[in-house]
């Protein structure tokens, strides 16, 4: 198991980072990622989520840690080298994707 520090930003992207389609195991674990890092009910109240004009919004939050599977860091780790190679790294997703790479 590795651990990943993940901010409020960062939970918000790394869904759109993750693989659309692909094989059924890959897919299952990108559903899996995306799951783990949800935003729960609570969470949602605590950061003062809000959306607002087709963008999310929050007053107050904090980095959270996410355990993940060796498998799931694979996931990672391959959606992060597609998105440099396609070059979708912007100034917004390049600490998220920092993060993944050191992993």
């Amino acid at each position: 198991m590795k651990t990943l520090n993940l901010s409020v930003l960062d939970r918000l992207m790394l869904p759109q980072l993750l693989p659309q389609q692909g094989g059924k195991i890959e897919i299952l674990l990108a559903n899996s990622i995306a799951k783990q890092i949800e935003f729960s009910a609570s969470e949602i109240s605590e950061f003062g989520l809000k959306d607002e004009s087709g963008s999310v919004s929050w007053t107050n939050g904090s980095e959270a840690t996410f355990e993940f599977t060796a498998e799931q860091v694979e996931i990672l780790k391959s959606a992060s080298k597609r998105a440099d190679e396609e070059k979708k790294i912007t100034r917004q997703n390049l600490l998220m994707i920092e993060k993944i790479d050191s992993l």
